[in-house]
């Protein structure tokens, strides 16, 4: 009798000390679980932050995961995603034998991309306008002193 798959989307980040550069993927998660999609879904670092990446695929395993999608969070294929991420998903294959453990694409280039740039842009021009006028304001106020 087979038993029923139980996949997990462990998602991998670099990790930082300063907890707030490790809040956009933890958001991610949480709005991957939201829709329901993944039984599991856990985030884990590379380095500087906890779990790492052992201990976010633990916590899957602990969870009932036979099936782990690690996916790594970054945007260029850089030596972490080349080389560190694949070395690290080794060692956890030969720990975990009885879990199928595939390592997926990192984030890269993706159309949406572009979209997300070109937000950015605009926020950030309506952000430079603002403060340029506010500038001028206090600068005719100080001026009519």
């Amino acid at each position: 009798m087979q038993t029923e798959s139980v996949r997990a989307i462990l998602l991998l980040g670099h990790g930082s000390r300063a907890p707030k550069a490790n809040v956009a993927i933890r958001k991610v998660a949480e709005h991957l679980r939201l829709r329901e999609e993944y039984p599991i879904v856990e985030v884990a670092f590379l380095q500087l932050s906890p779990p790492s990446i052992e201990e976010g695929m633990a916590t899957c395993v602990s969870q009932g995961a036979t099936s782990v999608l690690m996916l790594p969070y970054f945007l260029h294929f850089g030596l972490h995603v080349q080389e560190d991420l694949p070395s690290v998903v080794d060692t956890l294959r030969g720990r975990y034998p009885g879990v199928e453990i595939t390592l997926g694409h990192h984030i890269g280039f993706h159309p949406k991309l572009v979209e997300i740039v070109v937000e950015r842009v605009q926020e950030s021009e309506r952000e430079s306008e603002r403060e340029s006028e506010e500038r001028e304001e206090i600068a005719s106020l100080k001026a009519g002193r």
